[in-house]
């Protein structure tokens, strides 16, 4: 009987140091370096993490983000991705540039 109290004391010990850790919410907007334009669909994704959203119509976004050392991953079809370090802030606008790609007949 002691041994499941004990366990269940350090399930809940385990648990509660994961409620205590810093989490913030990340908002921003994603437009392209062409001409300025929202991207809607824009992948965003906390690096090693399963915290992910897209962009809205208006190329906004808004993330949990479990730390300030995170990478935020920013990912879409047609651009070149581009990984942005969290810092302290709580606001990050990204600006993607086109792929380059040249085709071939």
């Amino acid at each position: 009987m002691k041994t499941k109290i004990s366990s269940l004391a350090m399930i809940a010990l385990i648990l509660a140091s994961f409620r205590l850790m810093p989490v913030r919410t990340i908002s921003g907007k994603v437009t392209s370096v062409d001409d300025g334009s929202a991207l809607p669909g824009v992948n965003v994704v906390v690096k090693g993490t399963a915290h992910s959203t897209v962009t809205d119509a208006q190329g906004h976004y808004l993330i949990s983000a479990p730390d300030q050392s995170g990478v935020l991953i920013f990912s879409f079809l047609g651009f070149q991705p581009k990984e942005v370090k969290i810092g302290k802030t709580d606001r990050i606008d990204v600006v993607m540039s086109p792929r380059a790609k040249i085709l071939s007949e």
